[in-house]
């Protein structure tokens, strides 16, 4: 594989003294020392993860520099939290370009880390040759760097600033995205806004620019319509995640319906879905026993637990402590009373459901998870779940992104929060000490 060969410069004014430390004869290293094989960094290779320790009874001593650096979002705008950064001297393999089982990369041998909230990270890596990998779900870049005796501790922001577009030369990947244009939940705005696109002064995604496939509900137009998203199984499975907001509706109540079989399907073989407020037939339909709406789960209409007409206004508690902490570094805005506008819709419970679809830690049990909860307006009430669905996942949002702005609202950065970690592999927590 071409690879892009980052030479960097650091000053002779290194914070990083060369520590020892001792590492296993498997890991390759420049200098001198030879190469070994580290194991393949692939996309799907074999659940779990290593904790970096390496077998004694063959050991060497090496000389490690510490690493510093962050992580930011395709836009540089803001920070990722929980983004996975290694050093590989194998080269990971090719991230498939549709649904998948995404199990987490096996990081034995490989000196690595996930980021803080402020995206920042640290890591100890011997000298010599490497491969610098910076993942978010499937968002990866790959960059090359020489880490030598002396040099500066910080790594450029550019080499592990999440890539906006995939490259030919697989050094750069993005996920395949199906996004369904509608209004009021502009989706395709706010992907703009991270980096997967360009946008105007009013936040407004320029048409051309969008690194994702787009599907339009109302009919005629440059873009497909969303009844084509369903032509075939393989059109649906040729991306890894879908987007059906507000309101798209344009193709009826009987095709979504009619369609339920390939949903499943699409989900269980690994595929996300995010689907949001008054269209919430597209999940319901599909998976029925996993959230309880407002007065009834029958798949007859769209709106499904819609519970005013006009829209409603509220804050939100967040229950996750890793959204929480990121939302402290991003914006001024208190992770326990969170802004939301323009909601209709209400959740009344979620249901944990014995069906054999969870996860295998769960014995199977699929247990939907609450992201944040309502304790304003409809107080206990979940505003963002989701839920694993054999290798797959859905992540319902009684919420949207109607506001039109050139920066993200408070409520855009939960729900770009969710929809990327909705994206990464389970228990990629387990890999880190």
């Amino acid at each position: 594989m071409t690879k892009y060969k980052t030479t960097v410069s650091f000053s002779a004014s290194s914070r990083a003294a060369g520590k020892m430390l001792t590492l296993a004869a498997g890991l390759a290293l420049a200098a001198g020392c030879g190469t070994a094989d580290d194991g393949t960094g692939s996309a799907n290779d074999g659940g779990g993860g290593g904790d970096g320790s390496v077998d004694q009874s063959d050991a060497r001593v090496f000389e490690t520099v510490t690493l510093t650096g962050r992580v930011m979002a395709p836009s540089g705008e803001f920070p990722i939290s929980g983004a996975l950064v290694y050093f590989t001297t194998t080269a990971p393999e090719p991230i498939p370009s549709g649904v998948y089982d995404y199990e987490c990369d096996d990081m034995q041998g490989k000196p690595h880390t996930l980021t803080n909230p402020d995206g920042t990270w640290s890591i100890d890596v011997p000298v010599g040759s490497w491969d610098l990998v910076t993942r978010k779900g499937n968002f990866r870049r790959i960059r090359s760097l020489d880490v030598v005796t002396g040099m500066e501790s910080a790594v450029p922001e550019e080499q592990t600033t999440l890539p906006g577009a995939t490259t030919d030369d697989g050094l750069d990947t993005i996920p395949t995205f199906g996004v369904v244009k509608t209004s009021p939940d502009l989706t395709y705005n706010l992907l703009g806004k991270f980096g997967m696109g360009q946008v105007d002064g009013s936040g407004e995604l320029i048409e051309g620019s969008e690194q994702f496939d787009i599907y339009a509900d109302a009919t005629g137009g440059s873009y497909p319509h969303t009844s084509a998203l369903f032509d075939d199984q393989s059109v649906l499975n040729s991306y890894q995640m879908i987007y059906l907001p507000c309101f798209s509706s344009n193709v009826g109540v009987a095709f979504v319906n009619d369609h339920v079989d390939m949903l499943r399907e699409y989900v269980s073989a690994g595929g996300r879905i995010y689907n949001s407020c008054t269209v919430s037939l597209w999940s319901e339909s599909a998976f029925p026993d996993y959230i309880d709406f407002y007065q009834g789960d029958e798949a007859t209409k769209f709106d499904i637990g819609r519970r005013t007409n006009g829209a409603y206004q509220t804050t939100g508690d967040v229950l996750d402590d890793g959204l929480g902490a990121w939302l402290s570094v991003v914006t001024s805005e208190s992770p326990n009373s969170v802004p939301f506008s323009n909601g209709y819709v209400t959740i009344d419970a979620t249901t944990e459901v014995d069906d054999g679809r969870g996860l295998e830690e769960d014995n199977g049990v699929v247990k939907p998870y609450t992201w944040v909860e309502d304790n304003g307006s409809y107080p206990g009430s979940p505003l963002m779940v989701t839920y694993n669905y054999d290798a797959g996942k859905v992540f319902y949002s009684v919420y949207e992104t109607s506001e039109g702005s050139p920066t993200m609202t408070p409520q855009e950065l939960v729900l770009l929060y969710v929809i990327l970690e909705v994206g990464v592999c389970e228990n990629i927590d387990d890999i880190i000490d």
